[in-house]
């Protein structure tokens, strides 16, 4: 729809009557102008009903057998619930009957009104649904298409998360298509489309996706920066009915404001790019005295081997600090600076910043001090340091700053460690590895970067990016222009809140990404009050709701990690296995343990299967246990437990045999390392024979990536065998410490790659 003049004169006059909603009739008044079916209807003042006079003419006016009586009324949100709902007989006397008694409960009513009844089921799956949108500064206008009805609560509850509503965000649906495919994975729709076995299709695609299109026209129209002076904030009906094979609103909420001209000012690209590729870097709050933070970061800068000559303290001393000569203001400097940090005491920071965009020899700013309105009672401080931004970018449009309460940045390709971690506490995060995809971890935490750099001390990024506040850069600018980069093939991305629009934008980069072949993992904190809380007090951030971001995330193309865990074997999948097309669900799993193979059996669904059918495989299987005389005790099946006796070399061809047959996408390896007949301990190491060279690992490693297929290497024992799983990291495999756990995320991921990555259909 293009003409919104009648609209604009609803809410303009509620407007004028200071209310921040419309009545029911006022709604479908609305929807009406939009070309969508509501009911037939008369609406009678409280002050002019007449029960009898009422009922006549409801009687001879409106279609059907019944009528619907309904309180009108801004005092009472719930109708059905307070008894404001009756259904009665097309009859005079049973429907003059029911005013009176609505009149004496709700004195203070507005209004009451009659409308036709829709025939339908209410009871039945699909005939009742629930179209809704409303404004979300992450995401812009949303729609969504649920379980309608006044069990419609209690019934979405109960259902797996995911499963309902569908979410849309209204500026990513371009076309029909894009709404065709929206309805497609709704899951109600389904019953209302006779998709589901033993349903039969009651209402036409195209009907529902004329009501979703007039939505989001209307969300798009009023909205904060959009045409007109009212934004909706929320907008409903619930229940869209099915009646004999029409949609028809039977309820309608519609809540209002003034829109507001909302925007974030994005940062420049070039001062993004400064920050991470930077050829000069300039440090402010070193000590000549003691090693506190600043001085940390200098020798952690100096130590990962940044040009010395481009390294540079701000600070008002004679002389040089670890080899580095010190100016007195940056306005001095001989060069624009691509990387400042600053790590001063909070109420420093507003002069630092100050004199660093008056200079207009700084780009970009890395804040590494806290206190900027992550803390009750900063706001003020967090308002001065965005006010200096400002000021800032006006001397130099480049100038960008990331933070604060920055852990730091890490680029080990521009030999720049940022962080303020000593390096007796944490392994040097520089460095690179060769096995898996270039990796790029962007995090609003700079806690979670450092935690998972310890727990997953293969995981080397080319880019370790710790946010903090997003007082200017946030978490999406970053990925959005990592995700530019041809050379990364993996986003790892933790954000507690986004700023305007940020949920968005980050969706639209996904699947621009996941279309170039990258994986992207995420984790989104502040699901609940109480996570929006702790996600307030440590980053200032605004936390959405988790199950819009989820959605539209997954939608687009993310991976979003339920636990932690989740997301460090998740990571871990993405980083090994990104280069390898899975082209089939069908999984090889073998266990030395018949605990492991009950084990794994049972974590077998959804995309993942364990067949076994080609002739030929089994035969040469067969001839493997032959050969290693285990014949006699294993049988051939998948699972497949080939008992503690099995030795290396029967490992190792079965293993080969298994990733050169085009039957099987992957390989869950799981050994117990405590049995005689492998070498799973250092050669050398203690009063044993074991010699990790001579393991099954280097073979299975090289048939990996000779087939390209994932094989994921579980070890399921304690410390002593550390150095085992050590060793199948160096060869590029990744380590799982249980069987079941590695089966779960490998479900998960697989599961991801076919549904969002776009994998041959398996």
């Amino acid at each position: 729809m293009k003409n919104f003049s009648g609209i604009e004169k609803i809410l303009g006059r509620a407007g004028l009557e200071n209310r921040s909603a419309l009545s029911e009739t006022e709604v479908y008044e609305v929807l009406k102008i939009a070309g969508l079916c509501v009911p037939q209807y008369s609406l009678y003042p409280t002050r002019a009903l007449e029960p009898s006079a009422a009922a006549l003419e409801a009687c001879s006016k409106l279609s059907g057998d019944k009528l619907v009586l309904k309180l009108v009324s801004s005092k009472t949100l719930h109708k059905t619930e307070s008894g404001g709902v009756k259904i009665v007989p097309k009859e005079k006397g049973a429907v003059a009957e029911a005013f009176r008694l609505m009149k004496a409960a709700f004195p203070d009513a507005e209004s009451f009104m009659a409308s036709e009844f829709a025939e339908h089921s209410p009871f039945a799956l699909g005939e009742e649904l629930m179209v809704g949108a409303r404004a979300d500064d992450a995401f812009g206008p949303v729609i969504t298409l649920g379980v309608g009805g006044t069990n419609a609560e209690g019934l979405t509850a109960s259902l797996k998360a995911g499963m309902s509503p569908a979410i849309m965000p209204v500026d990513l649906a371009h076309n029909r298509r894009d709404w065709q495919k929206f309805l497609d994975g709704a899951w109600i729709w389904r019953y209302t489309s006779g998709c589901v076995r033993g349903s039969k299709r009651i209402a036409r695609d195209e009907d529902m996706i004329e009501w979703l299109e007039a939505f989001a026209g209307i969300m798009k129209h009023f909205r904060d920066g959009g045409q007109s002076e009212w934004a909706i904030v929320e907008f409903e009906v619930n229940p869209v009915a099915v009646a004999n094979g029409r949609l028809v609103a039977l309820d309608g909420v519609l809540r209002f404001r003034k829109a507001e001209k909302k925007e974030r000012a994005r940062p420049s690209a070039k001062g993004i790019a400064g920050l991470l590729k930077p050829a000069s870097v300039a440090i402010v709050g070193v000590s000549e005295g003691k090693m506190n933070m600043a001085r940390i970061i200098l020798n952690n800068v100096l130590k990962a081997g940044f040009d010395r000559s481009r390294t540079y303290i701000i600070k008002d001393y004679t002389g040089a600090i670890d080899g580095v000569k010190c100016w007195a203001d940056p306005k001095d400097l001989p060069e624009t600076v691509d990387m400042y940090v600053v790590a001063v005491p909070s109420k420093e920071v507003p002069d630092v910043l100050a004199r660093a965009g008056a200079s207009g020899k700084v780009n970009g700013v890395v804040l590494i001090s806290g206190g900027m309105g992550e803390k009750a009672g900063s706001e003020g401080m967090g308002a001065s340091v965005v006010r200096t931004i400002a000021e800032a970018k006006a001397v130099n449009p480049d100038f960008v700053l990331s933070g604060g309460n920055s852990l730091g940045i890490v680029l080990p390709r521009s030999k720049v460690n940022t962080l303020f971690i000593p390096e007796y506490k944490m392994a040097y995060p520089l460095g690179e590895n060769p096995h898996i995809a270039e990796t790029a971890f962007v995090s609003q935490s700079g806690a979670f970067v450092i935690s998972a750099l310890s727990k997953m001390p293969w995981l080397k990024p080319a880019y370790s990016i710790t946010v903090g506040n997003q007082q200017d850069i946030t978490v999406v600018d970053y990925v959005e222009k990592l995700a530019e980069n041809d050379d990364i093939g993996v986003l790892l991305v933790y954000i507690e809140g986004f700023k305007y629009a940020d949920g968005l934008l980050l969706a639209q980069v996904v699947e621009k990404a996941v279309k170039k072949g990258k994986r992207v993992i995420v984790y989104k904190a502040g699901r609940t009050v109480v996570g929006q809380k702790a996600v307030m007090g440590h980053t200032a951030s605004i936390a959405g709701d988790y199950l819009v971001t989820k959605n539209i995330l997954e939608k687009a193309g993310a991976l979003v990690a339920e636990t932690f865990d989740d997301f460090n074997d998740l990571s871990a999948m993405a980083c090994y296995f990104s280069g390898f097309t899975i082209k089939t669900g069908n999984t090889f799993f073998i266990s030395n343990a018949g605990f492991e193979s009950a084990g794994m059996a049972d974590s077998v669904k959804g995309a993942m299967t364990a067949e076994i059918k080609d002739r030929e495989l089994i035969g040469n299987m067969n001839k493997v246990l032959q050969d290693f005389k285990l014949d006699a005790i294993v049988d051939v099946k998948n699972p497949m437990d080939v008992t503690p006796m099995a030795a290396d070399g029967a490992v190792e061809r079965i293993t080969g045999l298994v990733l050169a047959s085009d039957e099987f996408g992957a390989v869950v390896l799981s050994m117990i390392p405590l049995t005689p007949a492998l070498n799973t301990l250092p050669k050398g190491g203690g009063p044993y024979p074991d010699d990790l060279d001579k393991s099954y690992l280097p073979a299975v490693a090289a048939q990996m990536k000779s087939a390209a297929k994932p094989v994921l290497f579980c070890v399921a024992s304690g410390g002593l065998y550390d150095p085992y799983c050590d060793y199948a990291l160096t060869l590029g495999m990744p380590v799982f410490r249980s069987a079941d756990r590695a089966v779960e995320v490998y479900r998960k991921y697989l599961e991801y790659v076919k549904k969002s990555c776009r994998s041959p259909e398996f």
